[in-house]
């Protein structure tokens, strides 16, 4: 199978996955990889723009600068409420895109939503390290930070049809401690 049609079968399937959960996903949005990489303009909330984070640390992190997107489809915003930034790991073997949300919510607001769960601290980190509630089978694992104007998640999940290549939250940790210097403080 083309890594092409890995991640639109990626994209599709989290498509239908949050359109099937309406109610536990409303306002929390979910990355999914595109193949369209338009900017969006920041919420009227303010948030920070993820996608503001230099290529430079994107790629010493492991990530495929040109994957970057914005966006789920198209020009479509993820959300109005959340700024969105997705990429996947290089090729010749992408097994996950990961995506970082930021919003002026809480992180109260994350733990609240029923969409996440076993938060847990990260030692030597900032940050707060959570799977989804609904698909704990599944391969994903995201690390949480609330800063002064709100609150930015890393989320990393795996490719439909791709066997991971490790340990989603060894991966999603060592994601978040090479991309933080270039992220909001907390302080």
């Amino acid at each position: 199978m083309s890594n092409v049609r890995l991640l639109i079968g990626s994209a599709v399937g989290l498509i239908l996955l949050a359109t099937g959960c309406a109610g536990a996903t409303e306002g929390i949005p979910v990355a999914a990889p595109s193949t369209t990489s338009v900017m969006t303009t920041a919420p009227a909330n303010g948030a920070w723009d993820p996608c503001t984070i230099p290529d430079s640390a994107i790629e010493d992190a492991g990530l495929a600068v040109e994957t970057e997107s914005s966006n789920l489809v198209g020009e479509l915003p993820i959300s109005e409420d959340w700024m969105t930034c997705v990429w996947t790991n290089p090729l010749p073997t992408p097994w996950y895109y990961l995506g970082i949300f930021s919003s002026d919510e809480s992180l109260d607001y994350l733990r609240g939503s029923g969409r996440f769960g076993q938060f847990e601290s990260i030692e030597g980190l900032d940050g707060m390290r959570f799977r989804r509630t609904a698909q704990y089978g599944e391969v994903n694992c995201g690390v949480a930070f609330e800063h002064p104007d709100g609150v930015f998640y890393l989320i990393l999940d795996g490719l439909l049809a791709t066997e991971p290549l490790g340990d989603p939250c060894v991966e999603a940790e060592r994601l978040a401690r090479s991309l933080r210097p270039s992220m909001p403080s907390s302080k």
